[in-house]
């Protein structure tokens, strides 16, 4: 679950008094001179980054994940994530919860109606694994440009009962980037009924009646969670 932006506590009040230590952050994230910085560990021309900057904190519980996508919306510009997570124990590969980077791999489609005069343009699709991936260690901070159907990660599931705290959010430039109708989100608000799926869509037919026998093959057993439990939360599993 995430909080509301960060941005709304103001000094003095009595809820950011009772959090001295997260207003000062709070303080650093929205400082010029700290943007600045971000301007420079990104590769971004001096000046890009706006005072426009979104801060929340997040928690991601026991099961919670995030599915790949890029970020992009409106003119978010740079995404930063700083890890809070409880320092003891040291948080592990067994816990889950890793940042994972993908790389863009292009997808060639066709754009048009008339098969004789269509246009082929290109776009990109995220790989299938990551291939660098973050473990959220305390007082650390990962970061990215945002950039339309190329910044594609994802949130591994957490594994374990400590929560994956962290205050994440975005900086913003001036306009919207280029070739917006790249991005994640706006593909799945273009699609239409069926260009979710690969290849052509097919409507399963529902079966006209379910006997016992085949009820009794739909669920699992034992044997069946043991074997699916070692790549699957057994939450699912039920």
């Amino acid at each position: 679950y995430q909080s509301v932006d960060l941005g709304n506590l103001e000094d003095g009040s009595e809820l950011a008094t009772n959090m001295p230590a997260l207003m000062k952050l709070k303080s650093a994230i929205y400082s010029p001179e700290f943007r600045n910085f971000v301007e420079g560990i990104t590769g971004l021309e001096k000046g890009t980054l706006t005072n426009e900057v979104d801060c929340a904190a997040n928690c991601h519980a026991k099961g919670c994940h995030l599915l790949c996508h890029d970020d992009v919306i409106g003119t978010r510009k740079v995404s930063y994530i700083i890890y809070l997570t409880d320092p003891s124990p040291t948080w592990t590969d067994e816990d889950g919860g890793r940042l994972e980077l993908y790389d863009a791999i292009e997808e060639k489609t066709d754009n048009g109606n008339d098969a004789t005069t269509t246009k082929s343009t290109s776009r990109c699709v995220p790989g299938a694994l990551p291939v660098k991936t973050i473990l959220p260690e305390f007082n650390s901070m990962a970061y990215f440009a945002v950039k339309p159907g190329v910044s594609f990660h994802s949130v591994q599931e957490v594994f374990c009962d400590r929560p994956r705290l962290s205050i994440q959010g975005w900086y913003h430039a001036d306009d919207a980037p280029e070739q917006m109708e790249n991005a994640t989100l706006q593909r799945l608000k273009s699609a239409e009924k069926g260009e979710d799926t690969e290849g052509g869509f097919e409507e399963m037919a529902s079966p006209s009646s379910s006997s016992s026998e085949d009820d009794d093959a739909d669920n699992l057993n034992r044997e069946d969670r043991s074997f699916l439990g070692g790549d699957i939360n057994a939450a699912y599993l039920t």
